[in-house]
């Protein structure tokens, strides 16, 4: 399911005192990827080791992530009527999150209102089981799901994961089409996904199912762990932790070259349902990153369809440009809405007068000019709208070497296809797809959120069509 790395920031006072905690186990290691260790005591994780059966059924062979509410583990199924070897992701929840009316469990209610019949089946992460047992933490809830692969974005180019040669362009805006229609089949279905951005999308592989232990670890290599020491050198060994923590396999640094088959397909699926929720029940509140979240809800807490549809459009950034669009160095939302206004421009009233308190101290008293900073307004929108120059005194602003508009972003740094470089058909295509692919961020990142293209518009857009 890949990693799901908490979002800090934005937790609670009682959930960021948890960071905090001692319980006097430490790591003999680094804990980078890996869980925080003081959640392993009453109330949070079940603690797991290599080779155990959970539910008598799913035999622990590596981790596939972890959260701030959940580890991840890749299982084989020692239970199975298959003829051939079936493996699993199985999410096991901390006891504190393993209630009637957690996150995961309104996921799985939602997700089971016909979606596996829907076009977009294979581009959504469908449980395919429940269940829960005791632990020395407490009662955990356990769901099942199919094993995916690698992030959409990882550290190379996720097209060279699914083209070595050839299209990668064609391959990203594929990828970028899957996204797309499996946020189409979410709000056909009255759910919205509530997080939706690139750390949540994978891509499924073929395999490992058929695939002996052996071999399996002859694909992945051994699982990496870090050991669990007491602190004071003494004393009993908590039944409450495990004796080592599992990093997560990291698909990017795995040689599959010598596979007899293509480990990793070119299927994305969308996964961690977690913040999701009825078009019909809004929540008060989300734990998506900043980044991706739309001027509505930063300003007003406003949420639906239409929030889903800007983190769509940082996802499709993302996936096609290799970086971040509303890329900012801390969570804090002055910096966001900053960065919103260089690259998009001036935000509609109430926001800019009154709602924003901090526009003045960020921006400075005047009014926002398009081109100041460079690119920042809202030519490549199309408005037209006459606005006066900013003071010289921009505290925020200037703390950014250059702000760019989405056609900068655009220019400075896509992939384009390998065989037409230095040709005048390259040129033509890159110009042509390049004012497409503006043109369809321009119909996604209104600022008014009614304006906002659906993603049944999205999928009928020229730019899938290149």
């Amino acid at each position: 399911m890949g990693e799901l790395s908490p979002v800090l920031s934005l937790l609670s006072p009682q959930e960021s005192f948890r960071e905090f905690r001692d319980n006097g186990l430490v790591l003999d290691g680094m804990p980078f990827g890996l869980e925080n260790i003081c959640d392993y005591e009453p109330g949070g994780h079940h603690p797991v080791h290599l080779g155990d059966v959970l539910n008598g059924r799913y035999k622990v062979m590596d981790k596939l992530g972890h959260g701030g509410r959940a580890n991840i583990w890749l299982c084989r199924d020692v239970f199975q009527q298959a003829l051939t070897t079936q493996y699993f992701a199985v999410k096991v929840l901390m006891a504190s999150a393993s209630i009637d009316d957690s996150p995961e469990l309104r996921a799985y209610r939602l997700l089971r209102r016909g979606l596996a019949k829907s076009d977009a089946a294979e581009h959504l992460c469908l449980p395919l089981g429940r269940f829960d047992f005791q632990g020395p933490n407490g009662r955990h809830f356990a769901v099942v799901y199919p094993v995916l692969g690698p992030r959409v974005v990882v550290s190379r180019p996720v097209s060279h994961l699914v083209a070595e040669k050839g299209k990668p362009v064609r391959e990203a805006r594929k990828l970028c089409f899957q996204a797309v229609k499996a946020m189409a089949s979410l709000h056909s279905h009255g759910i919205c996904h509530g997080d939706f951005r690139p750390a949540n999308i994978l891509m499924r592989i073929q395999g490992p199912a058929g695939l002996s232990e052996d071999e399996l670890r002859l694909t992945l290599g051994p699982p990496r762990t870090v050991d669990v020491v007491q602190a004071s050198g003494e004393g009993p060994w908590p039944l409450t932790a495990p004796a080592y923590l599992v990093k997560p396999i990291e698909w990017g640094l795995l040689d599959l070259s010598g596979n007899e088959f293509d480990l990793v397909t070119d299927k994305l699926c969308v996964v961690d349902f977690a913040e999701s929720f009825d078009v019909r029940d809004l929540p008060e509140d989300l734990a998506t990153p900043l980044e991706y979240c739309p001027p509505e809800y930063v300003l007003d807490k406003r949420l639906g369809t239409a929030s889903d549809i800007w983190a769509l459009g940082c996802t499709l950034f993302e996936i096609r440009a290799g970086r971040r669009l509303f890329d900012i160095p801390v969570e804090d939302p002055d910096e966001h809405l900053v960065r919103m206004v260089e690259i998009l421009g001036k935000l509609p009233e109430p926001w800019w007068s009154t709602t924003w308190e901090a526009r003045r101290r960020c921006l400075g008293d005047g009014r926002y000019t398009a081109g100041w900073p460079r690119g920042a307004g809202n030519s490549w929108l199309g408005d037209e709208s006459e606005l006066h120059a900013p003071p010289s005194r921009v505290p925020l602003a200037k703390k950014r070497s250059s702000s760019s508009s989405i056609e900068d972003l655009l220019a400075g740094g896509l992939v384009h296809d390998f065989n037409h470089l230095g040709t005048g058909n390259h040129d033509r295509a890159q110009e042509e797809e390049m004012a497409l692919f503006a043109d369809l961020l321009r119909r996604i990142f209104k600022y008014v959120p009614e304006q906002r293209i659906s993603a049944e518009g999205i999928l009928e857009h020229p730019w899938f069509a290149l």
